[in-house]
């Protein structure tokens, strides 16, 4: 079942069922009469009764199409719980504005039909929902409404690690960790846990760690994830990661290595790009400023245009890789522009702050009086759409 659309969000009737998979066999319900020897009218009544017919007719069906009768009528409440898990599962497919309504309609219709735990998976939707379009006031909201109804320990973990990951997006690193260090402490008391869940853990752990100068840790949490990968993304984002902490820790042959592992291990586009433009972050730490512009470039190259907000932080890394060769103003004014834009666009908080602070250095290097004033005008802009949270170097002049 792929994306659901609010057309989907309807609960089919045990004949409803039978004559859609009938008419997409035969063409119409006067053909499969034919097919069986039964008068049309009769089924047509059948399809109207809730046990679809007599017992004959229903040992017919299960011949014609291979499967048991629990395989063709499908009940109410399964029907719904394949919803849910399908949007659980694809949760970042819903991200425009009706979607959301889609999202809503099946938690109604989970509350309508006293499914408590199907109602709460579609408040975590929800709550994913709104941190995947950058609402992460709101989706912090909703998934700590979440936790506080559900006292199963398997959900606990894994929505307490996105709770954690949305506290990181705010750049509130000592929140982010207690939620991390409460799934630590859950995690010792169930006996399985699947591997999907385990490699998230231990991945944004170490983002967590390598964010706060914890790199070492990093590395081995890194590690720790990369045991419970399972997919190439999964994998090549462990190997990119061990690579990023070896380089936060200047351990610059090993982190090359690592990071070049990672490459090969990748097959699209999108996760190539975010290893040239470590790589390209690692050269510009070596001040090979050329080497830097080639990778930054290549990573540029590898992204979709309208992927903005991969483009922000991109820009970032090739502001600073200017900066490093002394070309302040090109490197400020096209930062400027992104900023401009981030606010049409989901942009975290974390990358606008960043970037920020990188043309608050470029400013500050060049000593432009001109640049410095176009600077804090455009920062005194942004900074009125940003609630706190992360620490911004200011004031420029100090």
């Amino acid at each position: 079942m792929g994306k659901l659309m609010i057309d989907d969000i309807k609960l089919k009737a045990p004949g409803e069922q039978v004559e859609e998979m009938l008419i997409d066999r035969f063409g119409s319900i006067k053909n499969f009469a034919r097919e069986i020897g039964m008068h049309p009218r009769t089924i047509r009544q059948y399809l109207k009764e809730k046990r679809v017919g007599s017992d004959g007719f229903r040992v017919k069906l299960t011949n014609i199409f291979d499967k048991g009768i629990s395989e063709i009528i499908i009940p109410e409440e399964e029907q719904l719980k394949e919803m849910v898990e399908n949007i659980y599962d694809n949760i970042r497919e819903y991200k425009d504005e009706e979607d959301m309504e889609v999202l809503k309609a099946v938690k109604k219709l989970c509350i309508e039909n006293e499914l408590n735990l199907q109602s709460l998976k579609m408040q975590r939707n929800i709550a994913m929902a709104y941190f995947y379009r950058n609402d992460v006031d709101k989706a912090i909201g909703f998934m700590e409404s979440t936790i506080n109804r559900i006292n199963i320990r398997e959900y606990l973990i894994k929505w307490k690690s996105e709770l954690g990951l949305m506290y990181f997006y705010q750049c509130k690193y000592t929140k982010s960790k207690e939620l991390f260090d409460e799934v630590e402490e859950l995690l010792t008391k169930v006996t399985k846990m699947d591997d999907k869940t385990l490699f998230l853990h231990y991945y944004r752990c170490g983002i967590l760690k390598n964010n706060t100068g914890h790199h070492y840790s990093a590395q081995k949490l890194f590690e720790k994830a990369l045991e419970y990968g399972n997919t190439s993304v999964e994998i090549g984002r462990s190997v990119m990661n061990i690579g990023i902490s070896f380089k936060k820790q200047k351990k610059y042959k090993k982190a090359i290595e690592y990071l070049n592992k990672a490459l090969c291990v990748f097959e699209d586009d999108s996760n190539k790009s975010t290893i040239l433009n470590n790589l390209a972050e690692l050269y510009k730490s070596l001040g090979e400023y050329d080497k830097a512009l080639y990778y930054i470039k290549l990573a540029l190259n590898h992204i979709d245009e309208e992927d903005f907000a991969t483009r922000f932080i991109y820009y970032e890394t090739y502001a600073q890789i200017l900066m490093g060769k002394g070309e302040f103003k090109e490197a400020v004014d096209k930062l400027i522009e992104l900023i401009n834009k981030a606010e049409d666009k989901f942009i975290y908080r974390k990358f606008i702050i960043e970037g920020i602070n990188t043309i608050i250095e470029c400013g500050k290097r060049s000593n432009d009086k001109d640049m410095l004033k176009n600077i804090e005008e455009v920062i005194l802009k942004v900074i009125n759409k940003i609630n706190g949270g992360c620490k911004i170097q200011w004031p420029l002049k100090e």
